[in-house]
């Protein structure tokens, strides 16, 4: 005897035609708010683009970190091994929600120190660089101090746009301060 079903009735799905017209109907929304193949290619070369320099000028950061600590007559003659900085798919990107038309994807490019507008324009100026090494593509950079952005367009149609924000966990706002007990 089969152990009884732990909430209710076993459901069994109804049987549907599979061209009844609300799959028809459904189908034609999805391909109506679907990007289109060229669009969808567009994102993941600029994106896979962007991390890879964003690694690359990760890498030369922390090199150049850990030159300076031994320049420096450091007695242990190691860097922390922490990554200078880290980055994340946010937004529509990280989810997967692309719709037609969208053109501009974000990521979060997390520093281990408090982030500085000199620490942006030198991340900015490499990351041109690196991608020039690697990628046939052109891709113009921008920097936005008062947003704390970088903004990467690519030249190549459909024209896409990767928004870079620099953070830090240290910016994070400090804890509410513990209010006097019996107030």
């Amino acid at each position: 005897m089969a152990p009884p079903p732990l909430m209710g009735r076993p459901s069994i799905p109804p049987v549907r035609r599979p061209d009844s017209p609300d799959d028809r109907h459904i189908m034609a929304k999805h391909s109506a708010i679907y990007p289109v193949e060229e669009e969808l290619e567009a994102v993941q070369r600029i994106v896979s683009h962007s991390e890879r320099a964003l690694k690359l000028v990760s890498d030369s950061l922390l090199e150049k970190e850990a030159c300076a600590a031994d320049d420096d007559n450091d007695v242990t003659g190691k860097h922390s091994g922490k990554c200078k900085l880290t980055f994340m798919r946010v937004g529509i990107l990280a989810k997967g929600l692309l719709l037609r038309g969208d053109r501009n994807v974000q990521l979060i490019l997390l520093a281990a120190k408090k982030p500085t507008a000199s620490l942006l324009r030198t991340v900015a100026e490499q990351l041109l660089k690196q991608l020039a090494t690697f990628s046939e593509d052109q891709y113009e950079v921008q920097v936005h101090p008062e947003e704390a952005n970088i903004v990467i367009f690519s030249s190549k149609e459909p024209k896409m746009q990767v928004t870079i924000s620099l953070t830090s966990p240290v910016m994070r706002e400090d804890p509410v301060p513990n209010m006097e007990k019996g107030q």
